[in-house]
């Protein structure tokens, strides 16, 4: 098949336009295979993680902290345990560009606007580093649960993950964000390499119609931005009217924004499939940061009946080292237990699928821990550890679903791999019972 057999002659006529001279060398590049790359995940993932897959990475990714490139013929990182454990994420190397762009601090409050799969989401919580907060939302309720799944399995804990068109998002949070990342929806013309179905679904009309509404959500995602923040928008396209045009528009109907950086990667000069992303940043001349800031809205908690929490408050002082740490910013909702990040902000009147870090469930004389609480917990912070080689039968069989055996004192353990959590096991007289959900399990 050559190189152009697949694309959609419209899309090759305005590339050649657009392109000039370089328009041969952007055609030949679809005809080499997709390179895949990784994202160590800083929440969990140390050099010595780095040191033990070594042998799957071939280079890191230039414009990217902690990208690696992987070759797919050799490697299967998407099997090995340390995928489940959350040490890591597999993700395009030209999609990591945005969010380093972006550049989140520790203590920031930012918004992941149209996040799903999760991608950017957890990379950018990477940076939080466990501090400030970090609101993911995804409008399509479906794309939304793979999404809250990822966060789930990098281990974050200050996240909020929401299902709302950004309008809605809009009125509920004013000038409230610090950073937003916005990685629009698009014709996904940079997905055309490795998707080839992706150009049955493109046309010149859906380019326009996806600029018509990226502008919409700019528009949205200023209204949240506080002054003096900044906006990474970004897409998977190479069409102008996506991307330069609809930032110039954008521009133009807001003032106060402004260019800081813009860089737009190509599939025949890089190793990844594309990307373009621009960061803005709103003026502040007024000085009202600081007053915006104090005016956002937090989540008012409401007090716990203690006779609810007896189970709970038992399996915390049985199992983790600090049970103190466990204690506080609970909320329940019917049998399920969360712990909201410090200054969680209100998301009343929200569709939310994940309020922060969901701790277990309270179930008749007892409490049931969640495995999103098994893999946000570090090895310290529990009193029961039981760790295997993520070269073992040891791990294959607890991704299985299969007991374990060891000698560990009867109560919920944490199991781990190379150190890394990546579920529960309850021990009774040496015998490890699996508490790897099953919808997880490796079959075979």
């Amino acid at each position: 098949m050559s190189s152009s057999s697949f694309l959609p002659i419209d899309f090759i006529n305005r590339m050649e336009q657009d392109l000039g001279p370089d328009f041969h060398a952007f055609l030949r590049s679809y005809e080499e295979n997709k390179i895949s790359a990784l994202r160590f995940n800083p929440i969990k993932a140390d050099d010595k993680a780095k040191e033990k897959i070594s042998h799957m990475l071939t280079e890191p990714v230039e414009w990217s902290k902690n990208g690696y490139y992987y070759n797919d013929e050799e490697s299967r990182p998407g099997i090995h345990p340390y995928h489940q454990a959350g040490v890591y994420y597999i993700q395009d190397a030209s999609a990591q560009l945005p969010v380093e762009m972006l550049d989140p601090k520790p203590y920031e409050i930012c918004l992941d606007l149209c996040s799903a799969p999760g991608g950017k989401s957890t990379q950018i919580a990477g940076y939080l580093n466990g501090t400030g907060i970090l609101v993911s939302n995804e409008p399509m309720k479906n794309r939304a649960k793979i999404l809250s799944e990822n966060v789930e399995r990098l281990g974050i804990r200050n996240c909020i993950v929401t299902s709302e068109f950004p309008d809605k998002l809009s009125q509920k949070y004013h000038e409230y964000f610090d950073k937003i990342m916005v990685d629009a929806p698009c014709s996904g013309e940079g997905m055309f390499r490795k998707n080839h179905e992706a150009c049955d679904e493109w046309s010149l009309e859906s380019v326009q119609m996806c600029a018509e509404r990226q502008a919409e959500i700019l528009d949205r995602a200023y209204e949240m931005l506080i002054p003096g923040g900044r906006i990474c928008y970004s897409t998977c396209t190479f069409a102008r009217a996506e991307d330069e045009e609809t930032v110039a528009a954008f521009v133009k109907r807001h003032p106060d924004m402004s260019v800081v950086e813009e860089k737009r990667l190509w599939p025949h000069q890089v190793k990844g499939e594309g990307h373009y992303a621009c960061l803005l940043e709103k003026a502040d001349g007024d000085g009202r940061a600081e007053e915006c800031a104090a005016d956002r809205n937090l989540y008012s908690y409401k007090k716990i009946n203690d006779k609810l929490l007896v189970d709970y408050k038992s399996f915390i002082k049985e199992t983790m080292a600090d049970p103190k740490q466990w204690s506080k910013n609970l909320i329940l909702v019917k049998d399920l237990l969360y712990m909201l990040p410090e200054g969680c902000p209100d998301f009343e009147g929200l569709h939310v699928l994940r309020g922060g870090l969901f701790l277990g469930t309270l179930k008749k004389n007892r409490f049931e821990p969640s495995h999103a609480l098994a893999l946000a917990v570090k090895a310290d912070e529990v009193k029961r550890v039981f760790d295997v080689d993520s070269n073992s039968r040891e791990a294959e069989n607890y991704l299985k679903g299969q007991s374990l055996y060891g000698e560990v004192e009867d109560g919920w353990t944490l199991i781990t791999v190379d150190g890394y959590s990546l579920g529960w096991g309850k021990a009774v007289k040496g015998q490890i019972k699996n508490h790897y959900p099953k919808g997880l399990r490796l079959l075979g």
